[in-house]
């Protein structure tokens, strides 16, 4: 599968297997991620605490998961998945089980909060955006989006089965069967199949061949370099730092994720507040996943051929519709958690494989892990906040009403500092010159 012909790249592109590891990786990470917003119903029942209390938790988690994506990036740069995943899935899963016996505050922040969070950084979204894109360019943000579109299915499968075990079982007992999940079937299957770059098989990106270039493939797109001097700077997190471009990136990623984190966990508690079951809530926060899956390969695909400027601003306009459902439901209820569903999972999608895409576009290099890691720190302390706040505010108020239209605030705002960062005025696709040939 390694071996090339001259001027033709291999039969089957290993790449592909990559994505598929990924898929399945991701998906049980961010199943056990976002099936906390079942648990979080079960564990104010058992113990009484506030919604704010335990979104607390949770704020804990998302900050500990981006600060240790440092490490996890810093790790995926220099020993790859194959070492740093399997390591998380160990760590993740002994963090699962200590968790299934905490009894107070403190121990679920220790536990759950510190190091699962941690954890779950070294399987997650930062550590799988460190050598992904590194397999792809022409299809970068495809390739991510097949990947990250497992973080759907994890959300459509596991939530309502998490559901009806805690049902039948109690929530403990489920913590334990999500450890052995977690430390039975992601781990080797990285130990096998993944791999940290083409060059490692003696690959290139796409899998073109050794003496292809992008210009002579028989793509009908291209990746242009429109800043040559940006694009072929050997940029190192220092660097990085000193730009504009970083911190737009940054801004764009805490206002992104103070929607999307703090919808994802009080979703199910806001309609079981508008008069929905928890299982019915948590049937629909199913559907928002799977179709949150679509989302990702739809606008991954799209962010390659239209700019990931444009496809961000259209995303954002699916996540206020849904925002808008959501915020109907206190009058009426028919369609709208279904629609909610629909419409917020497909905007949701987006931010997925658009945020490392972009990223990629403006940073990519040796460094990139790290750089995007500390970019990630911005999501972190965006989706911990809004995870937080939301949960403190209907605590005072009795309602998610301000929290809502702050989220619709706060995704205007990431729409802004994304086009303000200008990735495609770095790295965009192009139609190929019909002139040049293969």
């Amino acid at each position: 599968m390694s071996e090339t012909v001259t001027g033709k790249g291999p039969l089957f592109f290993y790449g592909w297997v990559i994505v598929g590891v990924g898929f399945v990786t991701l998906g049980i990470t961010f199943g056990i991620w976002y099936s906390f917003s079942v648990f979080f119903l079960a564990i104010i029942k058992d113990f009484g605490w506030s919604r704010a209390a335990v979104s607390s938790i949770f704020s804990i988690f998302i900050i500990s998961q981006a600060l240790t994506g440092l490490l996890a990036g810093h790790l995926q740069d220099r020993f790859g998945p194959r070492v740093v995943i399997p390591v998380g899935t160990v760590i993740l899963s002994i963090c699962l089980a200590m968790t299934s016996r905490a009894q107070s505050l403190w121990e679920f922040y220790v536990v759950y909060g510190v190091f699962a969070g941690a954890g779950v950084s070294l399987l997650a979204f930062s550590s799988h955006s460190a050598f992904i894109p590194k397999w792809f360019a022409r299809k970068r943000g495809l390739a991510i989006g097949i990947a990250m579109s497992g973080i759907g299915f994890g959300m459509l499968f596991l939530v309502p089965l998490v559901e009806k075990s805690i049902t039948a079982y109690g929530w403990r007992t489920t913590y334990l069967y999500l450890a052995g999940l977690v430390l039975f079937a992601a781990g080797p299957l990285n130990v096998i199949f993944s791999r940290r770059r083409p060059e490692d098989m003696n690959l290139r990106p796409d899998g073109d061949g050794p003496e292809e270039t992008p210009q002579r493939t028989l793509s009908r797109m291209i990746v242009k370099e429109v800043d040559r001097d940006w694009a072929n700077q050997d940029w190192t997190l220092k660097k990085a730092i000193g730009t504009q471009r970083f911190w737009f990136l940054v801004m764009a990623f805490f206002f992104g994720s103070w929607v999307y984190q703090g919808t994802l966990l009080h979703a199910i508690s806001a309609m079981v507040d508008y008069g929905l079951s928890r299982e019915s809530a948590a049937y629909y926060f199913g559907i928002l996943g799977i179709v949150g899956s679509g989302g990702k390969i739809v606008f991954g695909y799209l962010s390659d051929v239209m700019g990931r400027e444009r496809v961000t601003v259209l995303a954002g306009i699916f996540v206020v519709a849904g925002i808008f459902c959501l915020m109907g439901m206190t009058n009426m209820i028919g369609l709208l958690p279904l629609l909610f569903a629909i419409l917020f999972g497909l905007g949701y999608g987006a931010a997925a494989p658009v945020f490392p895409s972009m990223s990629a576009d403006i940073f990519l290099g040796n460094s990139f892990g790290l750089i995007f890691a500390v970019i990630c720190i911005g999501g972190g302390v965006g989706g911990s906040m809004g995870a937080f706040i939301s949960g403190f505010l209907r605590d005072i108020t009795g309602s998610y009403s301000i929290s809502f239209y702050l989220y619709i605030i706060s995704i205007f705002l990431s729409c802004l500092f994304v086009c303000l960062a200008r990735p495609g005025k770095v790295r965009r696709m192009v139609a190929r010159n019909p002139l040049l040939r293969g």
